[in-house]
């Protein structure tokens, strides 16, 4: 009785065992087959394992289009054998959709933005699934969850986000991103303000923006900015500008711009521009003799012809007088600098110009005139420069310079 006992004890643990080991090679097929993403292998995963769910999903896809009939029901299973995993709920939305079933196919959309409200592959899904609808702002809230946990997709979305922008008839659809900017609001507006084919719609993106009081973020001016002087769009321009001084910087406004050289020099808008010239040495620093600080350069004489300080000018036609003080280092040549006056170009006419400035001597004031033309002078440039005048010779500056106190004053 006893050996009848052991033998089958002994019997049902073979059986155990042998069953347990037909699972593993099931599962250990099935998953050998689903590590294969043909078509064909997704079919040995379902004969070795009929609940599994990618490989059940991989199905549908390849009956999606020849037979979709047979993929809402490989879809359904799939779901069952995994009911949190949200890409089988947007597959087989899909296919209900394609059959008329819209209700439930929005139904299980829906699940499947509740299931992954972080998950790229479904966000991109389900936002393809809703503007397809013709239910663009839930397909925006869509990219707006790639964007945040996948920047990476800024590449694709941020054209088609542009091009929706540029639409007229969906920017009401951009209030919601406007009243609460994302956290990749910023990056777009930069790519919007280069790409856009209007400037309208980069103005609609930069004036609409909430900002909750605080002043448009440097790199948001900066973009905004270049934009509108690439299209010429001088007057908005300068509004622009100024809307995004603060109170610092509001000190320095004039006719010249901080003419004392006592703020920091940003580059952006109407604010000085210094480019960068090999040969010399450009600074804003205290001196002796100056009221605050002054405008310093270096040349060691072995630069290129010097033209790298300016300041773009937004006058009203009529006559005016540049004034300043001045104080020569040393500064060798017979080719000395100068300050000109010129309309909308760097490179054109001068309108009027300042003696040229050279030698070694005291701080000493200097003024020109010069006369704004009624037409196609919208906007000027001040800019210093090396002498080109008839009679100079081309040579390398040597020395150093000082320039304080610039005032542009009307004079009738």
């Amino acid at each position: 009785m006893r050996l009848s006992r052991n033998l089958i004890t002994v019997t049902g643990i073979c059986l155990l065992g042998g069953l347990l080991s037909w699972r593993v090679l099931v599962v250990g097929l099935a998953d050998y087959y689903a590590a294969d993403q043909t078509p064909a292998a997704a079919a040995s995963t379902l004969r070795w394992r009929p609940d599994a769910p990618e490989a059940l999903r991989r199905r549908r896809q390849a009956f999606a289009q020849s037979a979709p009939a047979v993929a809402g029901p490989l879809l359904q299973a799939s779901v069952w054998a995994n009911p949190t995993n949200p890409r089988p709920y947007l597959a087989l939305a899909r296919v209900w959709a394609g059959a008329g079933r819209v209700p439930e196919a929005i139904a299980l959309v829906e699940v499947a933005d509740t299931l992954a409200p972080m998950s790229p592959p479904a966000l991109a899904e389900s936002a393809w699934f809703w503007f397809e609808r013709g239910r663009p702002e839930r397909g925006l809230e869509r990219w707006s969850a790639l964007l945040r946990n996948s920047p990476t997709s800024a590449g694709e979305l941020y054209p088609r986000l542009l091009r929706l922008a540029d639409m007229a008839a969906a920017r009401p659809l951009f209030l919601p991103l406007l009243r609460q900017p994302p956290d990749w609001w910023e990056a777009f507006f930069v790519y919007a303000a280069a790409h856009a084919p209007r400037p309208e719609t980069v103005t609609f993106l930069y004036e609409g923006r909430n900002r909750g009081g605080a002043l448009p973020s440097a790199a948001e001016q900066r973009a905004y900015l270049n934009r509108l002087w690439k299209d010429s769009r001088w007057s908005e321009a300068y509004l622009a500008w100024l809307g995004g001084l603060d109170a610092d910087a509001q000190r320095g406004l004039g006719q010249v711009y901080d003419g004392g050289f006592d703020l920091p020099i940003t580059g952006v808008g109407f604010d000085w521009r210094i480019a960068k010239a090999r040969g010399v040495t450009v600074e804003t620093i205290d001196t002796y003799g100056s009221r605050g600080q002054a405008l310093h350069l270096v040349f060691d004489g072995r630069g290129e012809r010097f033209q790298h300080v300016s300041q773009p000018l937004y006058l009203e036609p009529g006559r005016y007088q540049l004034q300043g003080r001045v104080r020569t280092d040393g500064l060798s040549s017979r080719q000395g600098l100068i300050w000109a006056v010129r309309c909308q170009r760097p490179d054109a006419e001068p309108l009027g110009a300042s003696e040229s400035f050279s030698g070694k001597d005291d701080w000493q004031l200097f003024s020109f005139e010069f006369q704004v033309p009624q037409a196609d002078c919208p906007l000027q440039w001040l800019r210093l420069e090396q002498d080109q005048s008839p009679g100079t010779v081309g040579e390398a500056l040597g020395g150093g310079i000082w320039f304080d106190d610039l005032v542009i004053s009307r004079r009738g």
